[in-house]
């Protein structure tokens, strides 16, 4: 008896314990064939997308206005150029050509300075005698020697083909200095006379005093000629 109780509530357990699986197993399809559902036209109708959020372009920078040049940048006046003061030049000394065959004028012959020293007789060659004209050639010879080293022939006159000679006249006070170099006779050229000037005036600057001369005033003349084949 008591097997066969035992036996009845086996079987009636085992017909619960399927019955409860057969609903278990029902409810698990309903689930998944409502998930499986195609979903409503309003629920996949997708929302509709918003706009990307506009981000505004950079501003193109404005090139940059020309700046005004300083106040201070002025362009100078009138009154401040520096003004150049124009010194006239020196005067040129022209030799005109000869066409009459007349001789240029010759400036006026320096005056010798009158002092105490000079005697107013000058010894010449020509009033000379003894030691004073053997001193007077001497000194004509120490002239002429240093003279020809300042020769010069004006470079005008070769090429216009001029020739002279012209007569210095050299005075010499009782100090042994040279008072006035003077043309004694023009070449007739105021150009060879000007370059004979210089030449014998330098000459005399440098020559040496003879001793039969010191403490006298006297004169001498030396001739110059400019002549085309001699040079």
């Amino acid at each position: 008896m008591r097997y066969a109780l035992a036996a009845s509530l086996v079987l009636h357990l085992l017909v619960l314990w399927l019955g409860a699986l057969r609903v278990l197993t029902k409810d698990t399809h309903s689930v998944l064939l409502a998930t499986l559902h195609k979903p409503s036209l309003l629920a996949t109708k997708a929302a509709p997308s918003m706009p990307p959020h506009a981000v505004p372009p950079a501003p193109t920078p404005k090139p940059a206005a020309p700046t005004r040049a300083s106040s201070s940048l002025e362009r100078p006046k009138p009154d401040s150029v520096p003004q150049t003061l124009v010194l006239p030049a020196d005067p040129v000394l022209k030799s005109a050509p000869d066409s009459a065959g007349t001789a240029a004028a010759i400036p006026a012959p320096t005056p010798a300075l009158a002092t105490g020293s000079i005697s107013d007789a000058l010894v010449t060659e020509a009033s000379a005698s003894g030691e004073a004209a053997d001193g007077l050639r001497g000194y004509r010879l120490a002239v002429a020697t240093q003279a020809r080293r300042f020769k010069r022939y004006p470079s005008q006159a070769m090429a216009s083909g001029w020739e002279g000679s012209a007569d210095i006249r050299v005075e010499v006070g009782s100090d042994g200095r040279p008072r006035a170099v003077t043309v004694a006779r023009s070449s007739g050229r105021e150009m060879l006379d000007r370059a004979a000037l210089v030449m014998i005036d330098a000459g005399a600057l440098r020559a040496r005093l003879p001793d039969s001369l010191r403490g006298k005033a006297f004169a001498v003349v030396l001739p110059v000629v400019f002549n085309l084949e001699a040079e």
